[in-house]
C-alpha cells in the first residue's frame, strides 16, 4: 500500500513516501504545511511560494522523484500563474459533489493550454470531508477523466460531533460508513481509494484493515506512519 505523506516543513526525504501532500490552505510564507488530518485555516495557493524547494524535490534527471499533491479547499483558491510555478502532479479537492470535480477539471484544462502543459497532465483527487460529500460520492464517477483517486478525511468527525475512534482503536461507526462510501465510490469510478490519516498513536490495526478492504494508499502524518503503511516497519 502506498503512503501519501502530509508535509510538515523541512526538506523531504524522497525515499520516505510515495507522494507528498502540501496543504495550500494552511501554508504560510514561513514554509510550514500543516494539518494533522489534512486540515487548515484557508490560504491562497500563492502561499505555496515558500514551498519552492520542498515541493520541487528532484532527482539527478531533473524530474520530480516523488509526486506532489496540492490540497485546496475550493476551486476559487487556485491562482493559475502560481500553479504554473509549482507544477503539481495532482490537485486534491475537498469535494461535495461531482460538479466540483468537473469544474476543477475544466479550470485545469484552461491552465494547461495557457502554459503549454500536456493536456490532462494534472490529475484530481477528490477528498470527502463533509456529510454532503459522503452522500454525493456516487456523483464522482465519470465527473472528469482527470480523476485519479478518492479519499476521505477523519476530520469529518468534527462536523458530525462524533469521536473519530472507538475505544478499541477502530473507526467509529459513523466514520466507518463514510469510509465505506468513499471506498465504493473509488471502485465505481475505477480509481485509487485512499484511506484517511489515523489520528491515534498506533495505526497498525487500521493499516491492516485498509489493506484488507482494498485501499491503494493511505495518508500518513509522519515518516514513521509512512513506513508502516508501506510495510517497512
Amino acid at each position: 500500500m502506498r503512503a501519501y505523506l502530509i508535509t510538515s516543513g523541512g526538506e523531504p526525504d524522497p525515499t520516505c513516501a510515495d507522494a507528498w501532500v502540501v496543504d495550500a490552505r494552511s501554508a504560510p510564507s514561513s514554509s510550514r504545511a500543516g494539518g494533522e488530518a489534512i486540515r487548515g485555516q484557508g490560504a491562497d495557493i500563492a502561499a505555496l511560494n515558500g514551498f519552492a524547494s520542498l515541493a520541487m524535490t528532484r532527482g539527478i534527471s531533473g524530474k520530480r522523484t516523488v509526486p506532489l499533491l496540492i490540497r485546496i479547499e475550493g476551486i476559487d483558491a487556485i491562482d493559475r500563474d502560481e500553479l504554473a510555478e509549482v507544477r503539481p502532479d495532482a490537485i486534491m479537492l475537498s469535494s461535495a459533489h461531482g460538479r466540483d470535480i468537473a469544474h476543477l477539471g475544466a479550470q485545469l484544462a484552461v491552465h494547461e493550454a495557457e502554459h503549454g502543459l500536456p493536456d490532462g497532465g494534472i490529475g484530481i483527487i477528490a477528498l470527502v470531508v463533509s456529510a454532503a460529500g459522503v452522500l454525493a460520492t456516487a456523483s464522482f464517477a465519470g465527473a472528469s477523466p482527470r480523476l485519479r483517486g478518492i479519499g476521505w478525511d477523519a476530520a469529518l468527525a468534527s462536523e458530525l460531533g462524533a469521536e473519530p475512534l472507538t475505544d478499541e482503536g477502530d473507526w467509529s461507526p459513523v466514520l466507518a460508513q463514510a469510509r465505506a462510501m468513499a471506498r465504493l465510490a473509488a471502485s465505481a469510478a475505477g480509481v485509487a481509494a485512499i484511506e484517511a490519516a489515523y489520528p491515534g498513536k498506533d495505526p497498525r490495526k487500521v493499516i491492516g484493515a485498509a489493506r484488507r478492504d482494498g485501499f491503494a494508499a493511505m495518508f500518513a502524518r509522519d515518516a514513521r506512519q509512512a513506513q508502516a503503511i508501506r510495510g517497512e516497519s
